[in-house]
């Protein structure tokens, strides 16, 4: 009998290691640092739940926008004291590859490909589609002049009326930016500079429109999700000409401290629970087929997506920038 209990035993230590992802290892008392771009809540809500599977982790957020944490990486290297990047643009993981790490999660196939890297293992899986959109308040403007295209935001009938997060401070503006540009060109994007506001907070737009104070602003869908959630006079406007096919992305820092607690976290973060929480936190569109789209929007089906080429983007992101930084002077 005591033989049989001593083999159950056996079996048991054996076996609880390989319930834990592959490559990954719970670390009791173990640490990490979670860069995050995502909104306040959504990252503590994510962080949560993570914390509710992995107890003995002690979990550190650093909130930033994309620019800084951007910045942040380059400075530290070549050791940075983040070990996982949450929330960033596609485009900024595509010209940085080399300071992340590659780790196929067990979720791994859960998600399209061109929705997570082509490398074998994967430098990052996605995280969320943030759609651009118009967003328009429907006290402040009649239906029928509302912007329909990209080169609607040039009229000069607008002059005053839009607003704009500055892509040189927004990952999200600077997607809205480049479609424009990879869609219109420069010309485009000089008078679009003349006739917009910009500011530094790329949530500052949707809540804006919302109070009335503009009229028409560029924004991702999930924002407009929201405040149509709290009754504002707001709809969502997506671009006859298309809006691009881009997604945000997590992955694991390079040399960062704590790699371990890190693949523990991308096996998480890769999860169809993860993914819920995303789109129940902040109406996001998820990488995951199996969920809907945000509530109050439309199918993916019903929206014109246009390819959004991050590697392009990510390489003259600092000339357009720049560039388009001269034209709002």
């Amino acid at each position: 009998m005591k033989k049989g209990i001593s083999m159950v035993l056996v079996l048991l230590l054996v076996c609880i290691p390989l319930l834990f992802s592959a490559g990954a290892k719970e670390e009791k008392g173990g640490k990490l640092v979670v860069w995050s771009a995502a909104a306040e809540d959504e990252a503590e809500a994510l962080v949560k739940t993570f914390k509710a599977h992995h107890p003995t982790v002690d979990v550190e957020i650093i909130r930033a926008g994309s620019s800084e944490l951007l910045t942040r990486l380059q400075a530290e290297q070549p050791s940075p004291s983040g070990d996982i990047l949450l929330g960033i643009a596609q485009e900024s993981f595509d010209a940085n590859m080399d300071k992340f790490v590659g780790y196929k999660t067990s979720h791994h196939e859960e998600i399209p490909d061109g929705l997570k890297d082509a490398n074998d293992p994967p430098k990052y899986y996605g995280f969320s589609m943030p759609l651009q959109v118009f967003i328009v308040n429907k006290n402040m403007m009649k239906e029928a002049d509302w912007p329909r295209k990209w080169i609607d935001l040039t009229n000069e009938k607008y002059k005053g009326e839009i607003i704009m997060a500055n892509p040189a401070l927004s990952g999200s503006a600077y997607a809205q930016i480049y479609t424009i540009y990879q869609l219109y060109g420069m010309e485009a994007l000089e008078k679009i500079a003349k006739i917009a506001t910009f500011v530094a907070s790329s949530t500052a737009v949707p809540e804006s429109v919302a109070r009335g104070e503009y009229a028409i602003g560029v924004t991702g869908e999930n924002n407009v999700a929201e405040q149509i959630k709290k009754g504002a006079p707001v709809t969502a406007i997506y671009p006859e000409d298309g809006t691009g096919a881009r997604f945000d992305a997590t992955g694991i820092i390079a040399r960062g401290p704590n790699p371990e607690t890190a693949k523990l976290f991308m096996e998480f973060i890769t999860s169809e629970e993860a993914y819920n929480i995303i789109l129940k936190t902040r109406s996001r569109r998820t990488v995951n087929p199996k969920l809907p789209g945000p509530e109050n929007l439309p199918s993916l089906s019903q929206i014109k997506l246009i390819k959004y080429d991050a590697t392009h983007a990510g390489q003259i992101r600092k000339e357009l920038t720049q560039k388009f930084s001269e034209f709002i002077r």
